[in-house]
Order: structure tokens, then sequence, then C-alpha cells
């Protein structure tokens, strides 16, 4: 694996040494993502060891501050036809402009880790890409508790958000694209809370915010880089190898909703929030009872699977006067 970086003295352990290489060393992929990402011309480059099953990884690029979203950077230059060797991971200890689904801000916090991965030619037929954002969830499930030993159990809220003991420590974003029918790339934006807590206003939707350190974690965010990218490499090998069933298994397993009364509402404008003063419309309400293959929720009374909206427990939403 390939990492570049243009912080290296800040990424302690992560490897023995590091190199300097002037962006016009890189050949031309890799020199227009790190033009992409906003990057300048300080650069190391080291060759790390694999987090992931071998060979898993191509390049892993770090830099300190991002000017943009990665995510949006990313999709934007696959869209333009940037091809990437093989899967690459791309962190920002600090930035701008982050954001969850539909535009929703993610403050970013100092050693948290803020990781987006384009994933090309993933080895997936086009009617798997709905089951695809169970995998940064279960990735992030599979990290948090292979960090801790097992000590920590993360649940996961439907539909992309991970808890620990009722506080949201992460969140994640999914996109891909389909040429006939197959995924072309996949791509996956992970926001997840090692160090601290950013401050958040509490909603029925995020009621509180929480941290791995708060919880008791003793993880650096080398440690939080390494057994996510590791997550993700074997739950992608294990999607296209024996498709979805097994990650499935795993997101169903960690469920925070299934046997709840919980009510989804209509999803804000992109960028909006609601509030007890403006409060979305409520679509369905009842005891969760199973998830489908596409994550769709099947609630108690109702024939029809819920397939979208926003997901609060029913004992938050007393601010919405429910």
């Amino acid at each position: 694996m390939l990492l570049l970086a243009d912080c290296p003295e800040r990424l302690t352990g992560l490897v023995p040494a590091w190199s300097p290489a002037p962006p016009a060393s890189l050949d031309a992929s890799d020199r227009a993502v790190w033009r992409a990402l906003g990057a300048g011309d300080r650069l190391w480059q080291a060759t790390g060891a694999e987090p992931a099953p071998s060979g898993f990884w191509s390049r892993g690029l770090v830099v300190a501050e991002a000017r943009a979203s990665q995510f949006d950077v990313l999709r934007e230059a696959l869209a333009g036809g940037w091809t990437p060797p093989g899967p690459v991971a791309c962190a920002a200890l600090a930035g701008r402009a982050f954001h969850g689904q539909r535009g929703r801000p993610w403050l970013a916090g100092s050693g948290n880790l803020h990781l987006c991965a384009a994933f090309p030619e993933p080895g997936l037929s086009a009617r798997d890409a709905a089951s695809l954002p169970m995998l940064p969830a279960v990735a992030m499930v599979d990290a948090i508790r292979a960090m801790t030993g097992g000590v920590l159990r993360p649940g996961i809220k439907w539909v992309n958000d991970v808890l620990l003991g009722g506080r949201k420590v992460g969140g994640f974003l999914t996109a891909t694209q389909i040429q006939g029918e197959r995924v072309s790339a996949a791509l996956v934006g992970i926001g997840l809370n090692v160090s601290t807590a950013p401050p958040v206003p509490p909603t029925p939707f995020v009621p509180s915010v929480g941290s791995l350190a708060e919880a008791g974690a003793r993880a650096s965010w080398t440690d939080a880089w390494v057994a996510v990218l590791a997550a993700l490499g074997r739950r992608m090998t294990e999607i296209a190898g024996a498709g979805p069933a097994g990650v499935l298994d795993a997101y169903r397993e960690a469920s925070l909703v299934v046997g709840q009364e919980v009510c989804v509402f209509e999803e804000e404008p992109v960028g909006g929030e609601s509030s007890p003063e403006s409060p979305p419309r409520l679509r369905h309400r009842g005891v969760v009872r199973g998830i489908e293959k596409s994550l769709a929720l099947v609630l108690e009374g109702h024939e029809t699977p819920v397939t979208s909206g926003r997901l609060a427990f029913a004992e938050h939403c007393r601010p919405f006067g429910l």
C-alpha cells in the first residue's frame, strides 16, 4: 500500500519512515487525485503495512486539512473518468465543508477519523448496489470491536448512524456508479469520533453525540485508520466474493431499531435541519419487526416496507409533539 501525506509528523506509528516525494514525481492518476484533494507541494510517501486482506488497498492519502468535502471531490473525480489503480483511502485530519446525508454538516474534531474510500470495479452486480450502505456501517462496528477487544459493542441506528450507549459516534455516506448490470465504482465516506465529541445541538434524530474516548477506548487516530481500513477491506472482499448475505446478517445483528417503536419522518431539504418550531412531516410510526435485504424497514401494522425517511426512536419525539 503506497501512502502519500503532507503531514507525516502527525501520523505517529503509521509507518517507520517517510521519503520526500514532489507531486511531479507521481504518476498521472496519483497526481490528479492529490491535486483534486486540494493538497499542495508538501508531500512525503511511504510503503505501509497492509491493514486488510493482502494486496487489497492500493493507495492511502492523508492531508492535514481538506479544503472541501473529500467525498464530493472523489465523487466528481470518478464521474469525470478518474480510474484509480485499485481501492484508495483518503483521510483529512481536519477540514471544511464535511457533511453527512443530504448535506447535513459534519463537524471535524481533532483526533477523529474523516475517511473516504473509492473502490473501482468492486466486482458487484447492479442488483446488489442497494446493499452497499451496509458496508461502512458494519465495517465501523467491526473496527470499534477490534480496537477495544470487544469491550465496546456499538450498534447501528437505521440507516446510517453508529451509536455507543445511545450516543452517536459515527456516520457514513455511500455512492455508486452503475454501468449496465455491474457496479463500476463504489464510494464510501466515514466519520468516526475517536478522540473528541464535536458540539452538536441535540435533536430527536441525534439526541447526543459521543466519542470512543468518552466511552473508555484508548484508541488513537492511527488505530482507527488501520482498524477501519482492515474492516472495509474484509467486508468488501466478502460482498464481492459471496454476495451481501453475510454483511446483511451482521447489519441486522448490530441493529438498534429491531423490536423498537420508531417514528420515520420525511427528509428535510438538502442542507436543512428540523426544529420543534418547524417539524418534519411524520410518515410512519410503529415497532420495527425486521430489515429487508434492501435495508427497507418492516413495521408492524404496515403492509409496505419503509424505504426512506429519517428515523427517531419514539421516546425522543416529544419535541415534535408526538
